[in-house]
């Protein structure tokens, strides 16, 4: 009994692996994101620590989510690639 693992539809498969920046590059985008998570939650508990109307607060906490959003969306935009790359290198 062969080993099955090493054989696809009859051929042998090849030993594939990532490009040598992917995994750095998706840790440094991993911790930007991180940071920015950081410094959203440390925001929202400032807006909720002041004393101030409930609608002005709703107010600077959706300004603040929105603008948490675009930050971010860059860094997951290119996050996504790198899965995309990734993904490839398996097909």
């Amino acid at each position: 009994m062969g080993d099955e693992r090493s054989h696809v539809q009859g051929e042998r498969k090849e030993h594939r692996a990532f490009d040598p920046d992917i995994l750095p590059r998706l840790r440094s985008l991993l911790a930007t994101l991180a940071d920015l998570d950081v410094a959203h939650a440390s925001n929202l508990i400032v807006i909720e620590s002041r004393p101030m109307d409930e609608a002005r607060k709703d107010r600077l906490t959706t300004g603040l989510w929105l603008s948490h959003c675009r930050r971010r969306a860059p860094y997951v935009r290119e996050i996504e690639a790198l899965r995309e790359r990734m993904d490839a290198t398996f097909r």
